[in-house]
């Protein structure tokens, strides 16, 4: 055991493993055998040879009795899918079960599998980029058919994800899109929720409206596609963009700051900066805004106008109910599924960027802007 109390074994995989991702250990490659590995790291032969066990199992390599451990391929691992029966699984990879519209996803991916003959396997990230890694290391790595992705942003695993793209793996991500990567991608068109919105709170007669995001718009895609949409809308009605009424990256000063002080820096700049309308991420931040601003003598939508994003569950049962755009995650699962069994039966890749249509659902939290 390690100082913290890590089984020995367990570091040699991993620090295995990260040669494998990283090239160091190719395809094919033949691995130091269980004397060799005793040697560099210092340790019993049980020990290693329990570390090749676990690489197996997790489908990092496999064994050839009197030959060796050599690293497994992609293709070796689905054709031994193939020939274990098991080459029907699909798996869907999110970063949380618990997060807005992953029951849509889940039930969508399923529903069209389970009608043409496929499973499907979900797993969680926990917001974890190494976890997320390692799902896409070890699930190719077994066999799995096909993968598809919610990425936690588009900025990380982009080695791993590349290599499956020159592997020509059948992965296709939901919810977000890598921009330099040859990835098929199912979205939501965040761009034209965001336009529709903002637009619809010009004709109500808005026109300083501002724009706010828990994450910044650099770290992911569909945040970025809701605020290029909020500043495309403003353009195209003659109202300037301007930055005192754009918050990027709350969370980061949230954290910084503390949430109390945060929302009552907001409102008061939103007060002397004549805000009276608010475009956010999405409803969760609408549904607190909404509480900020009751519980400070605003009056929504007299006062103040916000709109969320996603039809959250939430949007029906706070004080006013929000005025969201609609994401249809159902049909995202869906169009995933159809994608990826597409690639595996007919050879045809993920076609690009497939965009799935959203709808502004007006409810209680915007009306006309105050005279």
């Amino acid at each position: 055991m390690t100082k913290d109390n890590k089984p020995l074994y367990s570091l040699i995989v991993d620090e295995l493993k990260a040669q494998i991702s990283s090239g160091v250990y190719k395809p094919e490659d033949q691995l130091p055998t269980e004397a060799e590995l005793s040697a560099r790291y210092g340790v019993s032969r049980i020990t290693t040879r329990r570390a090749l066990e676990e690489l197996e199992r997790d489908g990092f390599i496999y064994r050839v009795k009197g030959s060796g451990s050599f690293v497994k391929s992609i293709s070796r691992a689905q054709a031994e899918n193939r020939t274990d029966g098991t080459g029907k699984m699909i798996s869907l990879i999110l970063p949380s079960e618990d997060d807005r519209g992953t029951m849509g996803y889940i039930r969508g991916a399923s529903d069209w599998l389970n009608a043409n003959g496929y499973y499907l396997s979900v797993h969680q990230s926990d917001y974890d980029s190494q976890k997320e890694r390692d799902l896409l290391e070890t699930l190719t790595r077994s066999g799995i058919a096909a993968i598809i992705l919610y990425p936690r942003n588009d900025q990380t695993n982009y080695d791993i994800l590349h290599r499956l793209c020159l592997d020509e793996y059948p992965i296709v991500t939901i919810d977000k899109y890598f921009d330099s990567l040859p990835l098929g991608a199912v979205v939501s068109d965040n761009f034209g929720g965001a336009y529709k919105s903002v637009s619809r709170l010009i004709e109500l007669g808005h026109r300083k409206i501002a724009f706010l995001s828990a994450v910044s718009i650099e770290s992911t895609s569909s945040v970025r596609d809701r605020y290029f949409g909020y500043c495309k809308a403003l353009k195209d009605h003659g109202i300037p963009v301007d930055s005192r009424y754009i918050q990027l990256n709350m969370k980061a000063v949230r954290e910084e700051i503390g949430v109390d002080k945060f929302y009552a820096q907001l409102l008061d700049s939103y007060r002397s900066e004549g805000v009276t309308a608010v475009q956010t991420e999405n409803d969760l931040i609408a549904a607190n805004l909404l509480n900020r601003c009751l519980d400070a003598g605003i009056r929504v939508p007299a006062d103040i106008s916000i709109i969320g994003f996603d039809n959250n569950p939430v949007t029906q049962h706070v004080i006013v109910p929000l005025t969201t755009v609609e994401q249809h995650f159902y049909e995202i699962g869906r169009r995933a599924a159809e994608i990826v069994v597409n690639w595996l039966e007919r050879g045809k890749t993920a076609p690009g960027r497939v965009l799935v249509p959203v709808e502004l659902v007006e409810r209680g939290t915007a009306g006309a802007a105050p005279e």
